[in-house]
């Protein structure tokens, strides 16, 4: 690396135009040879270059000759430096042979024999004689000075110290194509400088000198030269060979991948590493140096929320890339660091940062969503390589795969990319189980077409806690903790109603929610609008800031909040989301819509949107949550939920029943299970949180039941019968009511021409004929009454059911059961919901197909019916009710 050596030849000549135009270079040749470089020239058969691509040359050289004045000396006076710009690719490896150090190689060049690396061919002027002088000298590889990469030296027996010592500094362009160069500095002006043919032992230790990989055209070798006569006056020639590097097809290349998690249980917070490993120093071709390189990690380990609080982005103007600006990247955005190991270095020469770069998309498998900066340094040797990493998240499952793209042509046999930093959390999750895989698809400079590796398997021992670590996905546990109740158990008490809801490290992810409440536990939708599905849109298409600066949902479709917990360790990240009442979803009758701004640390990940459907049972009216699948892995992140707690605060909003029974909020939970991005493969735990509210002794129970007739009351005729039942607020709720009619009214079983079956009634198919009636009820509940017709059901046994199938904004089907008492016939509503009705009318029809006949004339005698009511408190309220007819005075005949 960045040693004196040769370039791969070239053909022709370039000046670049100077001042010093009496001053130049008459021969510029430069060229990897077989055996006999002294043959080795531009005029010679190109058969005596070495081409192989990655193959290691016997010889390469560096052959420059300048132009002589009409009295035979190099025109000008005299050259100051050389500097040679090796082709890129073209890689050196000073630690072939052991280096000398400078002191000895000053004291005693003898020493310096096993360090020797090639000859260094100079022809000189002795000024006085202008007699030219050939000198072969040996050049020896010696330890480098602090700040270069490699250091050769011959030494000119005709001198005397410090001129005699003649050194070559090295340099890899890490600012541009990472090509090597080397500089001979100060040249003796006492012995002016002709011509050099340097001669390096492309084979000394094996892999001295290691050709470019690829095999893309001619490559070229610069040569840059500053007289003592016009100092900093570099005139530039370039020069091309006449063979160009071949065989690249033939090229080994076979990396491999590691991985590990610092020992970390599954399921938690993980220094994870990875390696990429080429091998080196083959034989007769090393191993193509990498191109590109795309690294899938495990599925599982993935981004951590709970690192997201104190991240700071490193903007790109802070990691100048190609650049020797110093790096300003915030000490906040670190998040791990990088090792390279490289042959050409001292074992853990090259390290440094790797930061997080600043978010440039909200689309995770962009790689632009999350990007990364690794700067590897070596201050010793004057080496840095700075690459930006952009990383891939599957939106779905959350694996992310890192590609770097454009590394230069420089050899190393590992590079190791370690996330996490002491003292911080670690910004990645190791896997979920004792077992998965890292691959990668690697580019080689040589072919230019991916390789793929062999699996790389992360082996975990334990689960979080020290149980032993779960081989399948399946196998996880799964026990979530669980709540669910109002904050104040009052009956008919307006209070907010809490849910809680928690996991473990290492548990399976929380997928789903599917809760029936207590029967009376309700809320009040009146005053309250619907949040719009077209803002529902907006706020999931929508940035995570924009949604908290400026909700989408009207602010009388709030309901409540929202908190999460996500992220494996002991402190999870905690994010506050909103909730919104919305319309219908899923077949569901209305629905909660959960807005939560995914803003972790300096992410702004969008917002994350569930709709949570609100099923309303219409015979009881309880409510039954069940969630869209909650998603484990948002913007790329792996959530790692650890609990949801939900709190529904409006004021005035939910609502307790006024039954003191013992009751619960029960269900399931849905786990990941097996694959959490496949529903079918999910798991189940069952849930259960009991309630049971207090006070009810405290209410009263004082309903009015009013019955009246319409229409004809004669004998054989057909009355329309209306009931209206009204209630005082702050009374118990309605629980059960019966009504009793008298011996005069009876069922027509003529006029049950139609009854529509349970299945029908189901599917809402009823014939037309099966209506019977109507009602409507009146709730401070709702905005508007609901109301509709009054159904002749089909029962399981004896007479038919009256169902009153009430529509509106939710729907509630009250059975009314027919049957026989004391020789009459009685209406029972067995089931009435726990929820406050200021007034129930059900009308029955009269006429000639009226369901009720009269067995008498009504207006003979009063008719008085039996009514029992029941408060859901267990409170009665029971007695005879008159019901009124339409009857007038008799004439004196005693006809009405």
């Amino acid at each position: 690396m960045g040693a004196a050596c040769i370039a791969a030849v070239a053909v022709g000549l370039v000046a670049a135009p100077a001042a010093n135009a009496d001053f130049g270079v008459a021969r510029w040749e430069a060229g990897t040879c077989r055996k006999g470089a002294s043959e080795c020239t531009y005029a010679s058969d190109p058969s005596r270059f070495y081409t192989t691509a990655a193959g290691h040359p016997e010889e390469g050289l560096t052959d420059f000759e300048f132009a002589l004045n009409g009295l035979g000396l190099p025109e000008g006076q005299g050259v100051k430096d050389v500097r040679v710009d090796l082709p890129e690719g073209l890689n050196v490896d000073p630690q072939a042979v052991p280096q000398c150090p400078q002191q000895t190689f000053e004291e005693n060049e003898s020493q310096c024999a096993a360090s020797q690396v090639g000859v260094s061919e100079v022809t000189a002027l002795k000024l006085l004689e202008l007699i030219p002088v050939k000198l072969s000298l040996p050049v020896y590889d010696l330890v480098p000075e602090q700040g270069e990469p490699a250091l050769f030296a011959f030494a000119i027996p005709l001198l005397s110290a410090p001129q005699k010592f003649v050194f070559l500094h090295t340099e890899v362009a890490w600012d541009g194509d990472y090509h090597e160069g080397f500089t001979i500095r100060d040249i003796p002006n006492s012995l002016p400088l002709r011509e050099n043919r340097l001669v390096f032992d492309g084979t000394k230790g094996g892999t001295f000198l290691t050709l470019p990989s690829p095999c893309h055209g001619p490559t070229t070798t610069g040569l840059h030269v500053d007289s003592y006569e016009y100092p900093g006056e570099f005139l530039g020639y370039e020069t091309t060979p006449p063979a160009v590097v071949g065989e690249c097809q033939s090229v080994p290349f076979a990396p491999t991948v590691e991985a590990s998690a610092g020992g970390a249980p599954t399921d938690s917070p993980a220094e994870v590493a990875v390696s990429l490993n080429v091998p080196q120093k083959l034989q007769p071709q090393n191993s193509s140096t990498v191109k590109s390189a795309q690294v899938t990690l495990p599925a599982g380990a993935g981004l951590n929320p709970a690192t997201a609080p104190g991240l700071e982005f490193c903007p790109d103007a802070g990691f100048p890339l190609k650049s020797k600006a110093p790096v300003t990247c915030p000490a906040a955005s670190r998040i791990g660091s990088v090792e390279i190991e490289t042959p050409v270095l001292p074992a853990h020469s090259l390290s440094g940062p790797v930061y997080l770069a600043s978010q440039q998309s909200r689309d995770p498998s962009s790689g632009n969503e999350y990007r990364i900066f690794f700067d590897a340094e070596s201050a010793r040797y004057g080496v840095q390589v700075r690459l930006e990493g952009k990383v891939a998240a599957d939106p779905a499952t959350g694996q992310l795969t890192a590609t770097f793209d454009g590394a230069p042509q420089v050899a190393f046999s590992s590079v190791t990319l370690r996330f996490g930093t002491a003292g911080h959390v670690a910004p990645l999750t190791s896997p979920p189980v004792c077992a998965s895989s890292a691959s990668s698809r690697i580019v080689p400079w040589s072919t230019g077409e991916a390789v793929s590796t062999p699996p790389a398997d992360l082996v975990l021992s334990s689960a979080p806690g020290g149980a032993p670590c779960a081989k399948a996905m399946a196998e996880r546990p799964f026990a979530p903790s669980f709540s669910a109740r109002p904050d104040s158990l009052a009956a008919l008490a307006y209070t907010p109603y809490r849910l809680q809801l928690g996991r473990n490290d290492g548990e399976q992810e929380i997928k789903g929610m599917d809760l029936t409440l207590p029967p009376g536990a309700t809320a009040k939708l009146a005053g309250l609008s619907y949040c719009p599905e077209g803002a529902l849109a907006a706020a999931a298409a929508d940035s995570g800031a924009a949604e908290r600066q400026a909700p989408s949902c009207p602010a009388d479709s709030h309901v409540g909040v929202a908190t999460i917990a996500a992220g494996t360790g002991s402190s999870p990240l905690r994010i506050e989301g909103q909730v919104y009442l919305a319309g219908p979803d899923a077949g569901a009758p209305l629905s909660l819509a959960i807005l939560t701004p995914a803003l972790a640390g300096p992410f702004d990940l969008g917002t994350v949107a569930v709709r949570v459907p609100l099923f309303v049972d219409p015979e009881t009216a309880q409510i039954r949550a069940a969630t869209d699948a909650i998603p484990d892995v948002f913007g790329g992140a792996k959530l790692d939920l650890r609990s949801i707690s939900v709190a529904l605060d409006r004021r005035e909003f939910t609502l307790n029943g006024t039954s003191c029974a013992a009751a619960s909020t029960t269900g399931t939970i849905a786990g990941g299970g097996g694959d959490p991005a496949n529903p079918a493969a999910f798991s189940a735990f069952a849930v259960s949180s009991p309630v049971q509210p207090t006070g009810c002794g405290a209410l009263k129970f004082k309903p009015r039941l009013s019955l009246r007739l319409f229409g004809a009351t004669g004998r054989a005729k057909h009355p329309r019968l209306r009931a209206e039942l009204k209630t005082r607020p702050g009374d118990a709720n309605v629980g059960r009511a019966s009504v009793a009619l008298p011996h005069a009214l009876f069922l027509d079983q003529a006029s049950l021409s139609q009854v529509c079956t349970r299945v029908q009634f189901a599917a809402e198919e009823c014939p037309k004929g099966s209506i019977y009636g109507h009602a409507r009820a009146v709730t401070p509940l709702l905005d508007k009454p609901l109301e509709g017709p009054v159904y002749l059901r089909s029962a399981p046994s004896g007479l038919p059911d009256l169902v009153a199938h009430l529509q509106g904004q939710i729907d509630i089907d009250l059975v009314d059961r027919i049957d026989s008492y004391k020789g009459g016939i009685r209406t029972t509503f067995d089931r009435v919901p726990d929820v406050p009705v200021t007034s129930f009318v059900l009308t029955l029809p009269g006429g000639k197909h009226g369901l009720l006949v009269a067995s008498r004339n009504l207006c003979q005698r009063k008719v008085v019916g039996l009514v029992q009511l029941k408060g859901q408190d267990g409170d009665s309220a029971n007695g005879h009710q008159t019901i009124h007819a339409p009857c007038q005075k008799s004439d004196s005949r005693g006809q009405p």
